[in-house]
């Protein structure tokens, strides 16, 4: 088994966490990134990709002055990241940092002084080293987390620049959940001969999601009714498109008694955090959210999505439905739309090559 390559602390944390057996992704990544390959890896969201490359990068880590970088393309994921390196790193003690915008500088800096690990997102990252806060020529590990959804938000020239402050001599690797043309381009401009992992053969790949779908009018009325039911007794995440339209959905959830949260771009990053982290300790609660926390956010429980909106698109839609059945947990997705609307989950089976079920025709 792979996770016997690592050294006998990270195996003591992978056993604590409840890891028994390796991800697909991580039995292809960990033994390549250990003999000095830059990897680039493309599988479903919910995978085990953060551990593929965070297991493989502790183990050959020394403890040096921001020695490993991990760009994330958001502040919930790079909490996220950090996360999972503290639960990995309980019994070997390396310094990290996380670094993100938003907030103040003061905390960040203090805590850049000696770590050997540091989570960012671009812009701050940026920011500190024109600053001269953050030496980037010390990097040897180099992860640009998330790089399709870098190349959707923008980001891709600031990953450029980060790759070309950052050491010669390093070790760099790509995580992604699609691989189009696009995103193999800048994959190639940032890694050296990479060696391409790909978990299944479509553009897209879904876990193990029963996919339902519920024919409504588009009213509110008619889809709350329904919504209202599906949520009672799960751990579940409710989507709508708008700040407005979540915060009407939860104001009612809450009024009928549901234990519901609220997240969405508009609260204060504190807010957001302490939101997430109540949530993760819930066993039956429900989070209503905008696409917030349609990418990167692992919450390794959640059994039921329910899009109480339609999304805009297909990779959206597959985002969305992708918060569940994480870590090959069965999950189950509910939309509901109207006929019309059907397009959109039309073209989402097309990329993935998984169709979904009418409940209620």
């Amino acid at each position: 088994m792979v996770f016997n390559l690592l050294r006998d602390e990270l195996r003591q944390a992978i056993k604590d966490c409840g890891y028994s057996e390796p991800t697909d992704v991580q039995r292809s990544a960990i033994p390549k990134i250990l003999d000095g390959f830059n990897v680039a890896m493309q599988a479903r969201t919910g995978s085990g990709k953060t551990a593929a490359y965070l297991l493989p990068t502790m183990n050959m880590m020394r403890g040096g002055l921001t020695e490993t970088l991990i760009v994330s393309p958001t502040r919930e994921l790079a909490l996220q990241i950090t996360s999972q390196f503290k639960s990995f790193n309980r019994y070997i003690g390396f310094t990290g940092a996380v670094v993100y915008g938003g907030v103040g500088y003061a905390e960040q800096v203090k805590a850049l002084r000696d770590a050997s690990l540091v989570v960012a997102t671009p812009g701050r990252l940026l920011d500190l080293a024109n600053r001269s806060v953050v030496d980037l020529g010390n990097v040897k590990y180099l992860m640009i987390d998330e790089v399709d959804r870098m190349l959707d938000m923008g980001f891709i020239n600031d990953i450029n620049t980060i790759s070309s402050l950052a050491g010669d001599r390093r070790q760099t690797h790509a995580a992604t959940a699609t691989l189009p043309m696009s995103v193999r381009d800048a994959i190639n401009k940032i890694l050296v001969n990479p060696f391409i992992i790909r978990m299944g053969v479509h553009q897209y790949e879904l876990p193990m999601v029963e996919q339902l779908v519920y024919i409504t009018d588009g009213s509110w009325r008619s889809k709350y009714a329904l919504a209202r039911g599906m949520v009672m007794g799960s751990k579940s995440i409710l989507f709508a498109n708008t700040r407005e339209r979540a915060y009407r959905l939860y104001t009612q959830l809450r009024n009928d008694g549901l234990r519901v949260m609220l997240l969405h771009g508009g609260l204060r990053q504190e807010v957001r955090e302490r939101t997430l982290a109540r949530f993760r300790g819930m066993r039956d609660a429900a989070l209503v959210s905008t696409d917030l926390a349609s990418r990167g956010l692992d919450i390794i429980d959640v059994n039921l999505i329910v899009n109480f909106d339609t999304p805009r698109d297909p990779e959206t839609y597959i985002h969305r439905i992708g918060r569940t059945a994480r870590l090959n947990n069965r999950g189950k997705a509910i939309t509901l739309a109207t006929r019309s609307e059907l397009r959109i989950l039309d073209e989402a089976a097309r990329l993935t090559g998984v169709d979904y079920t009418i409940a209620n025709d």
